[in-house]
C-alpha cells in the first residue's frame, strides 16, 4: 500500500496571523489606554468650556452694569419712546408734548421738466457754500451739485407735483429755528428758480419748529425731537403733540426703575449653565453598579475636589454680608425647597424671593453676589491723582476721584481733558496712598447729546498698575474701539498703590476726556468667590491644565512604547515570514521525495508480481 505523508496545503498566512495576534496583544493593551487618556482629555476639556460658559455668567452677576442698568415705561408709547442709562436717576416724569421740532422745507417755482436746460446761470450760496449754476442746467443737476456739498445740512430733492410739472425742494436735514436754511448768492438765479421772491423772502413750504414740551409742569424748548440734556442719564424721542384743535394727544407718562428683569434674567442663565457643569461632572464621574462600568474620570480627585470647591462656595455664608443677605439661599438661589431638594446640588430660583430681596435691599443682594465693592479711586478713600497735562481749571484731574460721573457738569469741573490737542498719549495716574488689592476698573468717558462718547469719547486705552517688588508698570488691560459711556474690566487680584490709565486715541482724534476714574476693591461675595474658584481650575496654569499635561505626557510615553513594540512586532513577521518560507520550501523538497519514494517501491512491487 503506497504511503502518503501529505505534507503540503498549509495555510501559513493564517497560522502566521494568528500568531502575531497572539505577539500583539500587548500593543493592543497599550493602543487601548491611549484611548482611554484620549476620553479623559477631551472629558477635561468639555469641563473646561462648562465651566468657561459660567464664568462669563458671573460676569454679569458681578457687575455694576447689570444691577445700575434702567427700565423705562412709557404709558402712551405714540407720544414718545425713551431709553435711560445706568446713570439716570429712578422716577416717574409726567410728559406734555405742545409741539415738535421741524426742519425747514423750501420750494422752487414749478417747471416743466425735471431735466430740460433751465436757461438760468449765477453762483448761488446754501449756508455759505457755493454752487455754480449754468444754462445747461436742469432741476435734476442743480439737485445732484447741491446734494454734492459736505456739510451743508440740506438734501435736495426733484418733485413731479402734477403731470408735466416739477419742482426743486430743499430740506433742511438738522430740525430746529436755530437749523432755516440760509441764501447768498446770484439773486437773479435765485428769484429766476423761485427759492427767493423779489424782496428776497424765502418760498417756504414748511417752516422751522422748535420742540416744545414740559416735563413735570416745567417747560423746554429744543431745537431736536430727541431730547438728552433734560433729565440726566434719560434720552426722549418726541413723536406726538397734542393736538391744538382737540386737545388730545401729546400727553404721557414716563418711569424710570431699575432693571431688575435684567438680573433675574442673568441669574436664570447663570442656573442654567452651573446645573449644566454638574450634569457633566455627574456622568463622568459616575459609576454603574449593575453593569459594573464607570465614568470616565471616576474617581479623579481633582475632580472630587472641583465638585466640593462649587458647592461649598454657592452655598457658604458670605462674610461681611448684611444681616439677612448672608446665603444665595436667603435671596431665592438653593436646592430647592425642603423635602424637594436636588441631591445632585443643582439649584433652583424663587423668583419672587429674589425680586422681594432687590425691592427690600438692593445693595445687600450686590454685596451678596460680589458685585458692590468700595471705591478705592476716591479723594474721600485718601486718593489723589495727576495728569500728563490739563486743558484748563474747568477741567482739572482732580474731578476724575470725586465720585460724580454726569456728562452734564462737564465744562464745569465734572471732568478732566489733557491739554495738549491732537497728541497722545495723554495718562492720568492715581495713587491710592496706601496698598490695596483691586480687581476691577470701571471709566467714565463724556457723553451727552452736544459730546457723545462715539465722537468725542476715549476710544484707545491701556490700564497698568505698579508693582512695588519689580518698580515697574505692569498691563492690566486694554482696550481698543471704545464709543461707549462707561469701561469696565475685571482682572485677577492685584495689590498695588496706583494705577495708571493711559489713552492712546480718542474718536475725535483730539482730547482725551475722562468724567471719573474707579478702582474696586476685591469683594468676596458668593459670584466673585465662585468666579475665583474657575479661574484657579481654568487659567493657563491652573489645575485642569496641570492634569491634561499630565495626560499629554502619558499619552507621549505609551506613544513611544507603542512605536518600539510596532518596530518589534514588525521585525517578528519578518522572522516568522522567513521561516515558514523556509518551512515551505522543506516541505516542497519531502513532498518531492516522498513521491519518488513512492515510485520506487510501486515499481518494486511490479517486479515482484511479474518476475
Amino acid at each position: 500500500m503506497p504511503i502518503s505523508l501529505n505534507l503540503t496545503g498549509l495555510d501559513t498566512d493564517i497560522i502566521i496571523q494568528q500568531l502575531m495576534a497572539i505577539e500583539r496583544q500587548p500593543l493592543q493593551r497599550l493602543e487601548q489606554q491611549r484611548t482611554v487618556l484620549a476620553k479623559r482629555k477631551s472629558a477635561w476639556d468639555t469641563i473646561r468650556t462648562k465651566m468657561s460658559n459660567v464664568s462669563s455668567r458671573l460676569t454679569a452677576l458681578t457687575g455694576l452694569s447689570t444691577f445700575n442698568s434702567k427700565k423705562v415705561v412709557v404709558a402712551n408709547s405714540a407720544v414718545a419712546s425713551a431709553t435711560a442709562s445706568q446713570s439716570a436717576m429712578p422716577g416717574t416724569y409726567n410728559l406734555r408734548v405742545t409741539s415738535l421740532a421741524s426742519g425747514q422745507i423750501v420750494g422752487s417755482n414749478l417747471f416743466d421738466s425735471a431735466d430740460s436746460p433751465l436757461g438760468i446761470s449765477g453762483t448761488i450760496s446754501i449756508r455759505g457754500q457755493a454752487i455754480e449754476v449754468s444754462a445747461n442746467d436742469g432741476l435734476s443737476s442743480i439737485a445732484a451739485k447741491i446734494n454734492a456739498l459736505k456739510d451743508a445740512g440740506v438734501k435736495a430733492s426733484v418733485l413731479q407735483t402734477e403731470p408735466s410739472k416739477y419742482r426743486l425742494v430743499l430740506s433742511s436735514t438738522e430740525l430746529g429755528t436755530a437749523n432755516t436754511i440760509s441764501f447768498d448768492g446770484s439773486l437773479d438765479a435765485l428769484q429766476a428758480l423761485g427759492i427767493v421772491d423779489s424782496d428776497g423772502n424765502v418760498s417756504e413750504i414748511q417752516a422751522a419748529s422748535d420742540a416744545v414740551f414740559t416735563l413735570n409742569g416745567v417747560q423746554f424748548v429744543r431745537h431736536s425731537n430727541t431730547i438728552s440734556d433734560v433729565v440726566p442719564g434719560l434720552t426722549l424721542n418726541l413723536a406726538q403733540a397734542v393736538d391744538p384743535g382737540t386737545g388730545l394727544g401729546g400727553v404721557t407718562s414716563i418711569t424710570v426703575s431699575p432693571d431688575d428683569d435684567a438680573i433675574v434674567e442673568a441669574v436664570k442663565q447663570f442656573i442654567y449653565d452651573y446645573n449644566s457643569l454638574l450634569e457633566t461632572i455627574k456622568a463622568y464621574n459616575s459609576y454603574d453598579t449593575s453593569t459594573k462600568t464607570a465614568g470616565t474620570l471616576f474617581g479623579d480627585p481633582v475632580l472630587r475636589r472641583l465638585l466640593n470647591a462649587l458647592r461649598e462656595v454657592i452655598f457658604r455664608k458670605v462674610d461681611g454680608a448684611l444681616p439677612g443677605f448672608e446665603t444665595l439661599p436667603s435671596v431665592g438661589i438653593s436646592t430647592g425647597a425642603p423635602g424637594s431638594y436636588n441631591k445632585d446640588g443643582k439649584i433652583v430660583l424663587d423668583e419672587t424671593k429674589l425680586r422681594e430681596a432687590l425691592s427690600t435691599n438692593r445693595e445687600a443682594v450686590m454685596y451678596l453676589f460680589g458685585a458692590k465693592a468700595p471705591n478705592v479711586a476716591l479723594a474721600s478713600a485718601g486718593a489723589s491723582v495727576t495728569a500728563s497735562s490739563t486743558f484748563g481749571p474747568e477741567y482739572a484731574a482732580e474731578s476724575v476721584i470725586d465720585g460724580s460721573y454726569s456728562s452734564h457738569l462737564w465744562s464745569q469741573g465734572g471732568g478732566w481733558a489733557d491739554g495738549t490737542p491732537g497728541a497722545f498719549p495723554d495718562f492720568l495716574e492715581i495713587d491710592f496712598g496706601v496698598e490695596r488689592t483691586i480687581d476691577r476698573i470701571g471709566l467714565y468717558t463724556v457723553n451727552s447729546e452736544q459730546y457723545p462718547a462715539a465722537l468725542y469719547g476715549v476710544r484707545d486705552l491701556e490700564v497698568e498698575y505698579w508693582d512695588s517688588v519689580q518698580s515697574s508698570w505692569v498691563s492690566l488691560f486694554t482696550v481698543t474701539g471704545n464709543t461707549q459711556e462707561y469701561i469696565s474690566r475685571s482682572f485677577d487680584p492685584v495689590t498695588t498703590n496706583k494705577v495708571r490709565i493711559n489713552v492712546t486715541g480718542s474718536n475725535d482724534g483730539e482730547h482725551s476726556r475722562i468724567l471719573e476714574v474707579q478702582a474696586f476693591g476685591k469683594n468676596d461675595g458668593a459670584f466673585s468667590d465662585l468666579a475665583d474658584v474657575i479661574r484657579m481650575y481654568t487659567s493657563f496654569d491652573g489645575l485642569l491644565s496641570g492634569r491634561t499635561e499630565e495626560i499629554d505626557r502619558l499619552d507621549k510615553d505609551l506613544s513611544r512604547q507603542i512605536e518600539s513594540m510596532q518596530k518589534r512586532l514588525d521585525m517578528r513577521l519578518e522572522s516568522l515570514r522567513k521561516k515558514f518560507t523556509a518551512l515551505e520550501v522543506m516541505l516542497q523538497q519531502f513532498n518531492a521525495q516522498s513521491a519518488w519514494l513512492s515510485q520506487q517501491l510501486m515499481s518494486l512491487s511490479f517486479n515482484r508480481q511479474n518476475g
